[in-house]
This record gives structure tokens, C-alpha cells and sequence, in this order.
């Protein structure tokens, strides 16, 4: 009974793993006026990217081969005070200025406009402006690179906008949501996070996974989390791995997702490192579940000996397979979806298996 119980404790709690680092690819170099990219955001086969404090009041659509910019859309009645982050929610586009690395700003801002405007003729588009302030936060003395108020990352999720603090003082991130709508919101902080690092981009798949960019305090060893199956707005609340990267020196800054499973990042320019994009896959890729029609249920999260996958074909054969691919044991698949597990290590693995006739791909995690 102690032991179920415990088992039941863990399928509700967020569940932090540590993984093995991943290497980025270079894609290609950008020019030199992108040096500053904070921003990106992936959408209809296009990557766009923002700039950050001192740079033009424009989104850049950018080629991932050569680094060229292929066009530019300048937000008219905006201006960019320290533009950090872009967005959607697939009908508006959404651009953070919330950068704020003193904690002392009192005008922090999202633009929003039409997602179509990124697909149209045009080179400029009007937009709606959501002004926004932390309601607990009341001390506003200016302190560089010592507040917890600085902000970098955000989502568009329904109807409400999440944003995930860059905290210079504790290197967690809290998350703070506030509507989507344009007018005066007030900014509420739902939850937290042992980031270990500063939180500098975010993006969400199809599905609901999450990944969150960051780096250490002195810019120097970038990170990615992946977020798995969080429980709705809870975003904390799924799986959660930390991934070093093994470039390094890098000042990662932006995060989108591109097929097959693939982040895109974007880093700042350094004496280390010119400005770039860049490549990586997670051990399960985030959205690399293409086949899966729609998302299915995996429990227990962690699993021990045994897991059960819904809609899973009974008397299927099924695999797990390692974050390298390597195929580390097969099992059957029981009735109602039920397998038990080979004896394996802790951590993160693949199980590949067959579910409404389909194949599938989906992440397992196993703890002791």
C-alpha cells in the first residue's frame, strides 16, 4: 500500500530528471544587425525574429540557410523599449517588451497583432498594445542584473498570456499570467520554478509540451528544459528535464520549433561566439508524435515496472528505445494497454509502439 501510495504521489507531482547534454548544429551565421536577436517565432514554414533594447520596431523574417534577412515588418506604433520574446496563439502574434534587467520599468508592454499580417504584402502593421505591471512587486529602485522582476519568455495559451520571469537574484522563474486583451492587466503570479539559470525564451508544440531556453547567470552554459504533458495551465506540472547544451560559450536567447522534432535557438553576439542559429533535438522530440492523431494518455508518470498506454494494441509488440535510439528492450502489450517493463535505469527513454493500428512514439520516464 506504502509503495502504491508513493507511486500515486509521484504521477501527480512535477518530476525533475537531469538528462545527458545535446549538441547544437549550426545552421548558419546571422548578419550583423540581427547581433541582438531576443526573440523567434516559427510559423507556416517561416522563422521571424525580434531585437532587443536600441534596435528599430521590427519583426525580421529570416532564411535559415544562408542567414539572410527576406523581409521586414515594422510594427508602426509601437516601439521597441526591450523587445524579448514573439509569440502566437495561431490567430495573433504577440511581442514582449518586458525586458527589464534593473526591475525598475513601470511601462512593460505586449504588442499584439493579426497573424496574418506575417503571410501578407505588406511592411508595416498596426497594432494593439496590453500594458501590464507585477502585482507584487512594489519596489521599483533600479538594480542591474539584481532583480527578480526581469523577463525574457512567454506563451499565448486560450486566452490569457504566461510569461516566465528571468530572475537575476535566484535563478528560478516564476510564471505570471495575465489576459490577452488589449488595455491595463494586472500580472499574477501562479507559480515557480528551480530554473538553475536564467529563463531567456519559450516555446509550445502542437501538443502541449513546452521547452524553456536559458543560460547560466554569466552567459555562459546554455540549457534547454523540455516540459513534458504538463496538466493543463499547471506548466510545472508534467515531466521536467534539463538538457546542457555543449556549445559553450553561448548567450542562447531564442527558442522556436521547426519538423521532425527540432528546436531552432538563436544566440546574442559575443566575443566568443558571432551571432547564429543553431539546431538541437531532444531525446523525444517536441512534436515528434506525428502519427498520434490525437494525444494519448501514458500513466504512471514516472513508471516503476509496468505503464499502460491507452488506446495501446493489445498483443503488439512494443519497444524502448534509448535517447540515442538504441533499442534497449521489447515487450508485449497487454490487455488494456498494460507492459511490463524491463528491469532499467532511471531516466528517460523511448517507447515506440502501435496504438490504433498506428505507430507512435512516446516518452517514458522511469524512476525507482
Amino acid at each position: 500500500m506504502e509503495r502504491m501510495n508513493l507511486l500515486l504521489l509521484l504521477a501527480c507531482s512535477p518530476l525533475v530528471m537531469r538528462a545527458q547534454p545535446l549538441t547544437p548544429v549550426l545552421l548558419t551565421e546571422l548578419p550583423l544587425p540581427q547581433q541582438e536577436v531576443s526573440g523567434m517565432l516559427s510559423v507556416n514554414g517561416m522563422i521571424w525574429t525580434c531585437l532587443d533594447s536600441g534596435n528599430p520596431n521590427r519583426l525580421y523574417q529570416v532564411d535559415t540557410v544562408s542567414g539572410d534577412v527576406l523581409r521586414e515588418l515594422e510594427l508602426t506604433n509601437a516601439s521597441n523599449v526591450d523587445w524579448e520574446e514573439v509569440t502566437t496563439d495561431g490567430t495573433w502574434v504577440y511581442v514582449g517588451d518586458f525586458g527589464n534587467n534593473a526591475g525598475a520599468r513601470t511601462d512593460l508592454r505586449v504588442y499584439r497583432f493579426p497573424l496574418e499580417a506575417l503571410s501578407g504584402e505588406s511592411g508595416a502593421v498596426e497594432v494593439d498594445t496590453i500594458r501590464f505591471h507585477y502585482v507584487d512587486q512594489t519596489d521599483f529602485t533600479p538594480m542591474v542584473d539584481g532583480t527578480n522582476w526581469d523577463a525574457e519568455a512567454f506563451l499565448a495559451l486560450d486566452d490569457s498570456l504566461f510569461l516566465f520571469t528571468k530572475n537575476w537574484v535566484d535563478e528560478r522563474t516564476h510564471l505570471y499570467t495575465f489576459p490577452a486583451h488589449p488595455g491595463d492587466q494586472a500580472a499574477v503570479r501562479r507559480d515557480e520554478f528551480d530554473a538553475q539559470g536564467l529563463i531567456t525564451g519559450a516555446v509550445r508544440d502542437p501538443l502541449g509540451d513546452i521547452v524553456l531556453l536559458g543560460h547560466t547567470r554569466e552567459g555562459t552554459e546554455p540549457f534547454v528544459w523540455t516540459m513534458r504533458s504538463p496538466d493543463e495551465h499547471m506548466l510545472f506540472s508534467g515531466t521536467n528535464t534539463r538538457h546542457p547544451l555543449t556549445v559553450s560559450p553561448l548567450q542562447a536567447e531564442a527558442v522556436g520549433c521547426l519538423a521532425q522534432g527540432r528546436l531552432i535557438i538563436g544566440n546574442e553576439r559575443t566575443l566568443e561566439q558571432e551571432q547564429a542559429l543553431w539546431t538541437v533535438t531532444p531525446p523525444v522530440g517536441i512534436g515528434d508524435r506525428e502519427n498520434a492523431h490525437e494525444r494519448v494518455r501514458i500513466f504512471p508518470i514516472p513508471a516503476d515496472r509496468q505503464v499502460r498506454v491507452e488506446g495501446a494494441d493489445p498483443g503488439r509488440p512494443a519497444r524502448i528505445l534509448g535517447s540515442n535510439g538504441a533499442v534497449l528492450g521489447a515487450v508485449v502489450v497487454g490487455s488494456e494497454g498494460v507492459m511490463d517493463l524491463p528491469l532499467l535505469p532511471a531516466g528517460e527513454y523511448v517507447l515506440d509502439l502501435s496504438i490504433r493500428s498506428e505507430r507512435c512514439r512516446l516518452p517514458l520516464v522511469i524512476s525507482h
